[in-house]
Parts: C-alpha cells; sequence; structure tokens
C-alpha cells in the first residue's frame, strides 16, 4: 500500500466522522474486507484500517478541541509518564 492511498484513507476516515459514521463502521470491518491467509494481504489490510482509523479518531479529537492531546497520547508509550524513571536494571 502507497503512502498516496494511506492518505486517502485517512482522508475517508475523517469524512466519515464528518458524515456522521460510527468508528465501528470502518469499511475494513466488512467480512468481505477481511485478509486472506496471504502476510502481505494481512498487512495492507491492517494499514488500511488503521490509517482509516486514525483519520476518523483525529476528526473526533480536532472537532472536540482536543487534537493536542490525541497527539501527545498517540506518540507517548502507554504506561509512560513524563517523571518516570526507568527500573532498575534496564
Amino acid at each position: 500500500m502507497t503512502i498516496e492511498e494511506l492518505m486517502e484513507l485517512q482522508e475517508a476516515g475523517s469524512r466519515a466522522w464528518i458524515l456522521g459514521l460510527k468508528l465501528h463502521e470502518n469499511p475494513y470491518l466488512k467480512p468481505e474486507r477481511l485478509p486472506s491467509t496471504d502476510a502481505i494481504a494481512l498487512g495492507d489490510w491492517v494499514a488500511g484500517h488503521d490509517a482509516w482509523k486514525f483519520g476518523w479518531e483525529a476528526e473526533q479529537a480536532s472537532r472536540e478541541g482536543r487534537i493536542a492531546q490525541y497527539f501527545r497520547d498517540l506518540v507517548r508509550p502507554q504506561g509512560s509518564f513524563r517523571n518516570e524513571s526507568p527500573s532498575p536494571g534496564i
């Protein structure tokens, strides 16, 4: 999947939020879109699903006035805090 295709899917997710679709209405969740046992097809499916979901979630965060927090949460690893020191022995 190309970067252009991923960007188009992000835009589609954003438009879906604007049109009132719910997150579970991601077109990649339709049974006919589910991948076969092919690893490349699975990788493309995951990328497409995640790109659409990202567009939908980013649009929602933007409209709700929490886009900065959305991106902070996106880049901060789960369970990490600003003043957290590494565990001993790491």
